[in-house]
């Protein structure tokens, strides 16, 4: 893994059962016909950022996006996000073909021959999500130089991975390494239509032992942590298997250094009844169609500030 070692979540994990907390069944996502599950508007399919990024106390976001249909404003941050992931998803397929492509090689192979494709895997990154229409020159090169530092530090976690996992391997196979090497699952897909999620929903990583890995790429905000309660409902709905334990990792960029700060939560019934309090009162708004007005202070941070406030 890339941006938390298995040593530091296993530490972390272990607090947690060492505890001796445990999720209520009925709780669960696979029971998404009970009563408590089951959404309280049908034919509404909502994200699961939507829902549990609480911008808006009054849910005033909820309304302006999916009532009066009002686009959320482009910003740096917003495009940020985008490059971000789409850089972290790009590089793992990039070092896993070239593996399997290359077979058994020592790291510093992998670090000097992907880092030469550096400009090819970041253009098409950068052409694929058209960056240059939403950013000014200084943005744009900015961002550029930014992920250039993102590209070269996951290829570089690639190449000490592989160094690792050859160190420790007797008999060593390409699959072998791949495995242990590089994250099983990036970007799962996962249908949550039976709790009102989305159908297609994109969970940034589902490792191998079922913990989710949701990155951010702002600031830390209390409400980031019901993101991993309402991905966690929504994977045991689709495939029935029980997620108790996510990684909010915080990705940041200074001075084409990288920095990560990883928050391991145990999903707790607390949270989970708290995303599916969202989720319902959410969806409230949608079904009455009406305004539900500003809070008494917008939070600076809102994606629909410029929206609530023209004249700032």
């Amino acid at each position: 893994m890339f941006f938390i070692s298995f040593v530091e979540l296993d530490r972390a994990i272990r607090r947690f059962r060492d505890s001796r907390v445990s999720v209520d069944e009925g709780l669960r996502g696979w029971n998404w016909s009970s009563e408590y599950l089951s959404p309280v508007v049908d034919d509404v399919l909502l994200g699961v950022s939507e829902i549990a990024n609480r911008y808006c106390p009054t849910y005033r976001d909820i309304y302006l996006k999916r009532v009066a249909c009002v686009k959320a404003p482009y910003t740096f941050k917003t495009v940020r996000g985008w490059v971000y992931h789409a850089i972290s998803s790009e590089t793992l397929t990039q070092v896993k073909t070239y593996l399997y492509n290359s077979g058994v090689v020592p790291g510093y192979r992998v670090f000097m021959d992907l880092v030469s494709l550096s400009k090819k895997v970041i253009g098409n990154v950068f052409r694929g999500l058209d960056v240059k229409r939403y950013l000014s020159d200084d943005e744009y090169k900015r961002l550029l130089s930014d992920a250039k530092a993102l590209y070269r530090y996951l290829i570089l976690q690639a190449a000490s991975n592989v160094d690792r996992v050859a160190s420790e391997v007797k008999y060593l196979t390409v699959d072998t390494l791949v495995n242990k090497a590089i994250p099983s699952v990036v970007e799962r897909s996962i249908d949550g239509s039976l709790l009102g999620l989305s159908s297609e929903l994109r969970v940034d990583m589902l490792l191998e032992n079922d913990v989710i890995l949701d990155i951010k790429t702002g600031d830390i905000r209390p409400f980031h942590k019901y993101t991993l309660a309402g991905y966690a409902l929504a994977i045991e709905c689709d495939l029935e298997k029980p997620i108790d334990y996510g990684v909010i990792t915080y990705l940041s960029i200074e001075n084409e250094v990288v920095k990560v700060n990883n928050q391991v939560y145990f999903i707790s019934d607390e949270l989970r009844r708290e995303f599916l309090k969202f989720r319902d009162e959410a969806m409230e708004v949608i079904y009455s169609g009406k305004d539900p007005g500003k809070p008494i202070k917008c939070p600076e941070y809102c994606i629909y500030y410029s929206v609530c406030n023209p004249l700032g």
